[in-house]
């Protein structure tokens, strides 16, 4: 029987068609996102932050991956997180219906500088941000919060929820600078939006999730709660430097957050149960080493110490290595749990995970994920043209292999026999009936 935290299988499920469009526009704006990086690399080291391939490509990663898969997988995963059920089922779609087309016009208008159909995206994401704002919180009011390993969560999801009116808000903001031109200072509002959407937003509804899903995925005891406060708290007055413009004060800060983040997972990981974490993990590791990596470029960038390549590189730490890795490594997770418990609830036997699993192309999607953050990397320090494409086609390459795992994992489900489908019985050579 596949559970978490108390859950069987088809107890607190949404429709399957609510988490899986989320998670499937996901892995399509993943290989949309890396195809873009790859048409930018002419300018994508010298970024200026202005439209442009290159920030269409960076959204479709924070607003059409990571937004995307958190919105999915935590609608389906928030009530097993902090046993308490979604208020309704109908906001979720609207959400859908919102951000991902959104999402799509969005990037568009972006790519192209077209005005009109940024005002109309940024408004449609920003609508889904608060549908996704308001359906969380009415869940985290009814979290029973006496119980010590959902206190974390909530308090990480609060959080979390507290910097999306500011994204929002800065977001609109930007775009509309775009056409109007108001902003004095449009390069620090744009800082001040990327600390929110990504250490504060996803970092943290991130980190909420983390302290579920890792002790899932690993057999092992949570961390402190004493330890994760103490994260939460330093990440939270990080996140008000920032927004007050103190970027290497808040950099100081959210690095100190980072690292007692890290050896927190470390220490888990030190005590598992489980040995063999397969794919996942590798990429997983890889972003717990990207998080202090990238607060690092930030207090270099703020203290004015890097070249003109410094943003573009902070950029790609942030947003590819540690966000993008964290989340791919889950969803390699979440995936086929979701799908193995879908199952059960129509009637199929639970499979078993060697049946869901197609170790080789996840090892195949992971490694292209590293070789495209390398290569990108490399190309922008070393203002490389053609090593920026051909990592960011590395990356698509991954994000295309990924897309056949989801497929194929799609038919193995779909060829999965009833839960009550009698074995067949043989016969012995005595024509008596055998095992």
């Amino acid at each position: 029987m596949i559970a978490v935290g108390g859950m069987a299988p088809g107890s607190r499920l949404l429709p399957a068609s609510i988490p899986f469009r989320f998670l499937a526009a996901a892995l399509l704006f993943h290989l949309v996102g890396w195809t873009a990086l790859a048409a930018a690399a002419p300018v994508l080291a010298g970024a200026s932050g202005g439209l442009g391939l290159e920030v269409a490509g960076l959204h479709l990663m924070t607003l059409g991956v990571l937004t995307a898969a958190a919105m999915g997988a935590g609608f389906q995963l928030l009530p097993v997180a902090i046993q308490a059920d979604l208020p309704a089922v109908w906001p979720c779609r609207l959400a859908s219906w919102l951000l991902l087309p959104g999402v799509a016009a969005l990037a568009w208008g972006m790519a192209t500088g077209d005005l009109p159909l940024l005002g109309i995206g940024g408004s449609a994401v920003a609508l889904a941000l608060a549908v996704f704002a308001v359906v969380v919180g009415m869940a985290l009011r009814r979290a029973d919060c006496s119980r010590p390993q959902i206190r974390p969560v909530v308090r990480h999801l609060w959080a979390a929820l507290a910097c999306v009116a500011a994204l929002a808000a800065l977001g609109l903001t930007l775009l509309g600078d775009f056409a109007h031109g108001y902003l004095d200072d449009h390069r620090t509002v744009a800082a001040i939006h990327l600390a929110v959407a990504c250490y504060g937003f996803l970092g943290l509804l991130a980190a909420g999730f983390v302290q579920v899903l890792v002790p899932m995925f690993a057999l092992v005891g949570p961390p402190p709660e004493s330890r994760v406060n103490l994260v939460l708290g330093l990440a939270v007055a990080g996140l008000l430097l920032a927004g007050a413009g103190s970027f290497a004060a808040a950099a100081v800060v959210g690095l100190g957050a980072a690292c007692l983040h890290v050896h927190g997972m470390a220490g888990l990981m030190r005590r598992r149960t489980r040995r063999d974490l397969g794919s996942s993990f590798l990429l997983i590791r890889l972003s717990w080493v990207l998080l202090p990596a990238s607060l690092v470029l930030g207090l270099l960038l703020a203290l004015d110490l890097l070249p003109a390549w410094g943003p573009a590189l902070f950029a790609l730490t942030l947003v590819g290595g540690w966000l993008l890795s964290l989340v791919l490594g889950m969803l390699q997770r979440i995936l086929p749990f979701l799908a193995a418990i879908h199952a059960a609830r129509a009637g199929r036997r639970i499979p078993k995970v060697s049946e869901l699993g197609a170790g080789p192309i996840l090892y195949v999607q992971a490694a292209l994920h590293g070789a495209a953050l390398a290569g990108v990397g490399a190309g922008i320090v070393l203002n490389l043209e053609g090593a920026i494409r051909a990592g960011a086609l590395a990356g698509a390459a991954g994000a295309g292999a990924f897309i056949i795992y989801a497929i194929d994992l799609y038919l193995r489900i779909g060829d999965l026999p009833p839960a009550r489908a009698a074995a067949p019985i043989a016969r012995t050579s005595s024509g008596k009936a055998g095992p």
